[in-house]
């Protein structure tokens, strides 16, 4: 089956409840990565915005990189945050827990987007969570050790971007 964003986005607000009584209480988080996740989101929620995304890039890069295959037997899974703080992911999960980390630290979503890239160095579809912040664009990567201004990652063709408003798709340009 086809992925699907929108059923992405039901999983995650079927799990808000968890979310919040974690947030609300330590002692209510599941597990230690939801532990972890809820200190962060906790010690990060009044920094500057600069600071938040740089912090949240990291957090989601300390996780360890497995596949779909390996994780849940199938080519392709996106996971919700909750899936990746327990079990970790591949490059949309950490692009997804990016997105939903600085949405709880109070991003608007008209400021984030998961985008779908063509990776042309490696020759394989890619994603990476694309933030915007005083009007500049950012590549939040799990192959990067930190955030990159747009203008410096040039080995990225995208085919589509998605947040919860809004859908991208992006043809080549005729010649």
């Amino acid at each position: 089956k086809p992925f699907s964003f929108e059923e992405l986005l039901s999983r995650i607000n079927a799990e808000q409840a968890r979310y919040q009584a974690c947030f609300r209480d330590e002692a209510n988080c599941t597990s230690d990565g939801m532990r972890k996740w809820h200190a962060f989101v906790k010690e990060y929620k009044d920094k500057p915005a600069q600071e938040q995304m740089d912090e949240a890039h990291d957090f989601a890069n300390d996780w360890p990189y497995i596949t779909d295959s390996e994780l849940w037997g199938k080519s392709d899974y996106w996971a919700t945050p909750r899936e990746f703080v327990e079990n970790s992911g591949d490059c949309e999960d950490y692009a997804i827990i990016k997105y939903v980390t600085l949405k709880a630290l109070g991003w608007p979503s008209s400021r984030l987007r998961i985008a779908v890239v063509h990776d042309t160095v490696r020759d394989i579809a890619h994603a990476i969570l694309i933030a915007n912040l005083n009007d500049r664009y950012w590549v939040l990567d799990n192959l990067a050790y930190s955030p990159l201004p747009d203008e410096d990652v040039m080995q990225y063709r995208p085919y589509y971007a998605v947040n919860e408003n809004n859908r991208w798709v992006f043809v080549k340009p005729l010649d």
